[in-house]
Parts: structure tokens; C-alpha cells; sequence
């Protein structure tokens, strides 16, 4: 009686405080304060209750890190393991997607003609048609920001384009010599580059040239600068493939898996792991060794094109039954809160407001909107104005939506956020940067390690140079 007692009323105390912990980290997510400051105190939050759950249970946390261990997850993935040419199969095409040309060498000559060709196949459809949109998804969902007119109307695709016809020999020869790993890395160095020389421009000359410069790189953060609730349900996906992965090819390659598990940072989940003996897997041949150390990057990548192809089958379908909205999406609402961040306009002046080019708007007038606030008046200033910046939504977008229901909104952006951090993550980790796989895989395969780690320092500058526009 006594045991079930105090295990009640440890059971207690940690229902309240992940109950609390979650309460104020949504305050914090709802002040109206910059993102840094949400950031810094959401840390410093989930730090000091990841150090009182540890306290209180012996967790043995570190800087508010938990890992939970356990040996439940190893016979789902002894059991997956059993399918061996399924999984050779996905280890070599994943390595053709990475690494294009490059893999005949990491993988010594052992890739089927079959699993080079879906590989290249997978390879083109990835940087065709799934890297364009997972960019412009990102662009209009990270940070809750909206795109620019322009931008979505086509002057920026249409500069892109022109720049494409200049380097298109070179983007193909990068694309099937060493797969997404080269094209990722060509364009770090090149953006690496732009921001060194605005930075010199800046330092040297006095120019702004680094303030009108666009960062390269930034962290997603779920409910910072991406959804909450979206954006963990996608890192949970993103993890559990990766991390399952790269379990199932070590188990293939019989490397003993010691543990799995999962990873909090206070009280939200942040991670998962799967560890398998280091020193026997660095003792296997090293074909083997990178089967199983592309295998993460490989789920992850071909997980972005199977929830892509989901994606656009599911905004089809919402184009087709008309369950997305039409009309003007208000991106910063007016002073006096009539209309706020989110609504939408569907008549100005009783006419539809995807006109709105076309449609004369008095200054120091006052303009009826139909909106789904219903009918609202707001007046103009002597520019014409009515102080709200909005974008159009005439349903022709694959990758900029609303929809008329939450629960759509909701699949779309989970969707979205799965599709788009898959491939973010599976191609910045074949990077030769420390702690990624990719570094590895360069070292197990390169003639000489001081290629290897030549290729992280400069890889690693030009990673870092991405960021700096964000210190101005």
C-alpha cells in the first residue's frame, strides 16, 4: 500500500508539472514579443523542468535533456530487418539519391542496375519536382510570414529561371555526379559566398549591403516559427524514420542495436535515438558501414516524395470539391482590430475582391468588405489606403492555401511541414559537418582524412556565413 502510494503521488507531480510547463510555454508562445525572446524563454523553461523531473526521478537529464532507453523498440526492427533484399535494395537507391555517380565508388561497385535506375529516377524527381515546392512552402509557413506580391506572381521563378538556362549543363552535371549531397553543397558555398562579400561590402565600404541580404539558413522551432503542434508531429516523423533506418540496416549488417529510445527537452519531445554499438560497427566492411549510415538520409528523402505526392493528391481534392477559400487573405490587419491577421475579404464595394486591381477606391472614403467576419467598414486615408496588407488566394497555388474548414488547415500544414522537413533534414544531413552522417560517410570514403575534414572546415564556414545575415 505503501509503494502504491508514493508512486501515486510521483505520478501526480509529474502530471503537474508537464500540465504547468505546457500552460505557460503557451503563454510565452502568445506574447506579443519578438521570436528571440519567446525563443530564449522557452529554453531557459523547458532547461529548469527537465532539472526538477530529473531531480525528482534520477532521470540523469543535462541541460534539461531527457533520454528515455528501452529495448521495446528492437524486435519491431529485428523483425523489419528479416527483409534483407527489400532493405539492400532501399539502401542502395537511397545512395544514388544522396550521392548520384558518386555511390559506383562509396559503395564499391555494388549497386544493381535496377536500384541505379530508380535511384536516378527518384533522384530527378526530387530535384524537379519536390525541392522547388518544399522551398516555397517553407517560405510562406516558417515564421507565419506571407509572401510578397511579387515573389508569388512570378517575378522571382521567372529570374530563377533566366539564371537556370546559364548553369543548366553545370546543375545536371552536379545533380548525377554526387546526387543532392553536390547540389546542396554547390549552393552553401555559392550563398556562402554572396553573404562574405556583402559582409566585406558592409565592413570595409560602409554599405547596407548585408542588412538587403537574405539569410541563408535558419532554425525551425515548432510554435516559434512554425506551427506547434504541425511542426512536432513532423520532427516526430522525420526522427522515427531516420532513426528506424538506420537500426534496421545495422541490424542487417549485424551490428548489435544496444537501445532505442526517445529524447525530451523539459517536456517536449525533441528527438529520437537508436544506439547501436559503435566500435563493432566501425569494424565492418565499409560498404556495410555506408548502407547503414545513408539509410537515414534515404528514409528521409524518400518519405518527402511519398507525403509530397500525398500533398498534392490532398489539394487537388480540396481544389476540386471547393473547400479552399477565394479571395484576399489579410496578412497584417488594421489598427482598430476589425479585421485581423488570418481573415478574409471576399467583396469590396459589393464586387469580388480578386479584382481589387481594378476596383476605384476613394481616398478618405469609407470601403464596404464582406468578409467571413461578415460585412465590415473601413476607412481609407488620403492615399487610398486602408492600412491592411492582404494576399490573393484565387485557388491556383499547390503550395499557398486556406480552407473553408480547421481540420483541412490542419492536414495541410502537417502534411506540408512532413514533406518539406524531410527533405530540409535528410539533405543538410549528408553535409561534412560533425555530428552528421554525412561527415562520416566522406571519411570512411575519401583516399585521405585530411580531404575529409578539408571538406568540413570549408563546408562548415560557409554554413556558418548562411547565418550571418540574421546578426544585422
Amino acid at each position: 500500500f505503501l509503494i502504491c502510494n508514493a508512486l501515486t503521488h510521483l505520478m501526480i507531480f509529474a502530471f503537474v508539472v508537464v500540465l504547468i510547463a505546457f500552460a505557460l510555454f503557451l503563454y510565452v508562445l502568445g506574447l506579443d514579443i519578438p521570436g528571440t525572446w519567446k525563443f530564449a524563454f522557452s529554453v531557459a523553461e523547458m532547461i529548469i523542468v527537465g532539472q526538477i523531473l530529473s531531480m525528482k526521478y534520477n532521470l540523469g537529464a543535462s541541460w534539461g535533456l531527457i533520454l528515455f532507453r528501452t529495448k521495446k523498440g528492437l524486435d519491431i526492427i529485428a523483425s523489419l530487418a528479416k527483409h534483407e533484399k527489400f532493405w539492400s535494395f532501399f539502401a542502395e537507391v537511397g545512395t544514388i539519391m544522396s550521392y548520384g555517380a558518386l555511390s559506383f565508388i562509396f559503395m564499391r561497385k555494388s549497386v544493381s542496375r535496377n536500384s541505379a535506375i530508380v535511384g536516378f529516377i527518384l533522384l530527378l524527381f526530387l530535384a524537379l519536382f519536390v525541392s522547388a515546392p518544399v522551398l516555397g512552402f517553407l517560405a510562406v509557413n516558417v515564421k507565419g510570414a506571407l509572401p510578397n506580391q511579387d515573389a508569388m506572381s512570378g517575378g522571382v521563378a521567372e529570374s530563377a529561371t533566366r539564371s537556370l538556362d546559364g548553369f543548366l549543363i553545370l546543375w545536371f552535371a552536379l545533380l548525377f555526379g554526387g546526387g543532392m549531397f553536390f547540389v546542396l553543397l554547390a549552393s552553401i558555398l555559392m550563398y556562402g559566398v554572396v553573404v562574405l562579400g556583402a559582409l566585406s561590402s558592409t565592413v570595409f565600404s560602409g554599405t547596407t549591403a548585408i542588412q538587403d541580404t537574405n539569410p541563408g539558413a535558419t532554425f525551425l522551432l515548432p510554435g516559434i516559427n512554425i506551427p506547434f503542434l504541425e511542426g512536432i508531429i513532423a520532427l516526430l516523423v522525420i526522427l522515427v524514420v531516420h532513426e528506424g533506418a538506420h537500426a534496421i540496416l545495422g541490424k542487417m549488417a549485424r551490428v548489435p542495436i544496444l537501445s532505442s529510445g526517445v529524447v525530451l527537452f523539459g517536456v517536449l519531445p525533441v528527438g529520437a535515438f537508436v544506439e547501436p554499438d559503435e566500435e563493432y560497427l566501425k569494424k565492418i566492411e565499409k560498404s556495410k558501414q555506408t548502407r547503414v549510415l545513408v539509410a537515414g538520409s534515404t528514409a528521409n528523402l524518400i518519405t518527402s516524395v511519398i507525403v509530397f505526392i500525398i500533398f498534392v493528391g490532398f489539394m487537388f481534392s480540396a481544389f476540386a470539391l471547393n473547400l479552399n477559400e477565394r479571395g484576399l487573405l489579410v496578412a497584417t490587419g488594421d489598427l482598430s482590430g476589425t479585421l485581423q491577421k488570418g481573415d478574409m475579404i471576399y467583396k469590396l464595394n459589393g464586387e469580388d475582391a480578386l479584382g481589387y486591381k481594378n476596383i476605384s477606391i476613394q481616398k478618405n472614403s469609407t470601403v464596404a468588405l464582406s468578409t467571413n467576419r461578415g460585412d465590415i467598414s473601413l476607412k481609407t486615408n488620403g492615399d487610398g489606403k486602408m492600412g491592411i496588407t492582404f494576399y490573393p488566394l484565387n485557388g491556383g497555388s499547390l503550395i499557398f492555401a486556406k480552407f473553408k474548414y480547421g481540420f483541412l488547415d490542419f492536414i495541410y500544414l502537417t502534411l506540408g511541414l512532413i514533406f518539406a522537413l524531410n527533405f530540409v533534414v535528410g539533405t543538410i544531413n549528408l553535409l561534412p559537418l560533425p555530428f552528421f552522417d554525412g561527415y562520416r560517410i566522406l571519411e570512411l570514403n575519401a583516399p585521405h582524412p585530411l580531404i575529409a575534414k578539408a571538406f568540413m572546415i570549408i563546408t562548415l564556414v560557409a554554413f556558418l556565413m548562411n547565418f550571418v545575415p540574421w546578426l544585422f
